[in-house]
């Protein structure tokens, strides 16, 4: 729609942000009447007015769009966000994590966030804008404020994290088939990925990835999923056969969903958020792994378990207001992990670099239960020094094969590992898709 100004208002906004901004907006305007592009107008091109001459600056909510949709500001302005249209909307940064996390803004209500270091932010309106996958960008109400030189971050220095290591170790279930109600509890929380990478996850219960769940084919499983978040999540188990439509919904914030399935064959399954981007939930850190064991089991039992879980990490290249790194979609979109971790951290199982080796004894059978929850990449699990005596496709005994140097596992995928080490050392397991293990993809066995 174009915009029609009072000389009141003219005066208004001159003596707020200085004449050469009302007359580059006037201009806009009028170029805007001549040709009739009312839709790239609520899309937020065109001039960008100049820093405002003090410490404060307004962008208006009015049909739908973002005015101006691009601001130029010094650094330590304030930013004040006002609702002139009579439905709500919200400031939200692209990036997940981002600094811009509005409540809603209802109308005639305003919202302000000061800008404390240089850097370029781009943001939406959540009911007002979607994702185009195809283009990689968000359309309809969008908007971006470009601060000082427009590079940096704008939330200064990394908050220090503490760690604790993913206990990855897990044991098997008692004989007999048996009914469980789980509870899983989705929150957005501080967590360190890999040392000095405190970062903006979204879990269940808390932590990265969610709590291993283990249970028996022909077991019952009652789900219950509470929301503490601040969106919709939802919750996939690839273990259950199920009306997805129903089981799998959006559950609001503040709000519990439940639902219940027979968990038919034995399997290393995922679990995830399915809420949509499903790229975007999942690569922040909502996924997890069921165990289900074979209701007849006739392999040899192990000596130590341990269940490992690779998955991406697309950190942002700066923190945000809370010295927190963040998801970064256009690099989801690309495929450029900053990190491909085991069980959520880089490196946590390499005592060579600060982690602690999984232990086992020379001539031990080792059960390792590997996932790849992705989100996109395909992965090569390898132990350095040793050769897998059966792999278990999916953890399915009939699924056997024997001698096996490397096996691949999908995005999604998981299979049952078993080996015998027979000699002391130091064995390190890795993805080996070499261009990732660098960025946290291995660990050690420590044999003695």
């Amino acid at each position: 729609m174009d915009r029609i100004l009072t000389l009141e208002q003219v005066e208004a906004e001159d003596r707020a942000i200085g004449r050469k901004h009302v007359a580059i907006l006037l201009a806009g305007i009028v170029i805007g009447a001549l040709v009739g592009v009312s839709v790239l107008w609520a899309m937020g091109p065109g001039l960008p007015p100049g820093p405002p001459s003090g410490g404060a600056a307004t962008v208006r909510m009015a049909g739908v769009a973002f005015v101006p949709g691009v601001l130029n500001v010094a650094k330590g302005t304030t930013v004040t966000w006002v609702n002139e249209d009579a439905v709500y909307h919200t400031v939200t940064s692209n990036n997940p994590g981002g600094p811009l996390d509005s409540p809603n803004v209802n109308q005639e209500e305003r919202w302000s966030f000061t800008f404390t270091e240089d850097g370029t932010h781009e943001y939406h309106c959540t009911p007002h804008a979607t994702y185009d996958f195809q283009g990689g960008m968000w359309m309809g109400m969008t908007g971006k404020v470009v601060v000082g030189t427009g590079q940096g971050g704008g939330g200064g220095n990394p908050v220090d994290l503490p760690h604790t290591t993913f206990d990855a170790a897990t044991a098997p279930l008692a004989p007999g088939t048996r009914e469980w109600n789980i509870t899983l509890v989705a929150k957005e929380l501080p967590l360190a990925v890999g040392k000095g990478v405190p970062y903006a996850a979204w879990t269940f219960n808390g932590t990265l990835p969610g709590p291993v769940v283990r249970v028996r084919q022909g077991d019952t499983i009652h789900l219950t999923l509470v929301n503490e978040g601040t969106m919709n999540h939802s919750i996939d188990f690839h273990s259950a056969r199920i009306n997805w439509a129903t089981a799998y919904r959006d559950v609001a914030p503040g709000t519990t969903h439940t639902y219940s399935f027979t968990a038919d064959y034995p399997g290393v399954f995922m679990y995830h958020c399915g809420s949509g981007p499903v790229l975007v939930h999942v690569a922040n850190g909502m996924y997890g792994t069921m165990i289900v064991e074979p209701a007849v089991d006739p392999r040899p039992v192990p000596d130590r378990e341990y269940v490992l879980v690779l998955s991406e990490v697309y950190a942002s290249d700066v923190v945000n207001a809370n010295g927190l790194y963040y998801g970064d979609v256009n690099k989801m979109l690309a495929v450029t992990p900053t990190q491909v971790v085991f069980n959520g951290y880089a490196f946590q199982y390499h005592p060579g670099l600060g982690g602690q080796a999984l232990p086992a004894n020379a001539g031990d059978r080792i059960r390792v239960y590997v996932l790849n929850a992705g989100p996109s990449l395909i992965q090569s699990f390898h132990v350095i020094g040793a050769i897998f005596d059966i792999v278990y496709v999916e953890n399915n005994p009939a699924n056997a094969l024997q001698g096996i140097q490397t096996w691949t596992l999908p995005s999604s995928g998981g299979a049952a590992f078993d080996l015998v080490i027979p000699d002391p050392g130091l064995y390190p397991f890795v993805t080996h898709n070499f261009a990732y293990t660098g960025l946290g993809a291995v660990g050690v066995f420590a044999v003695t």
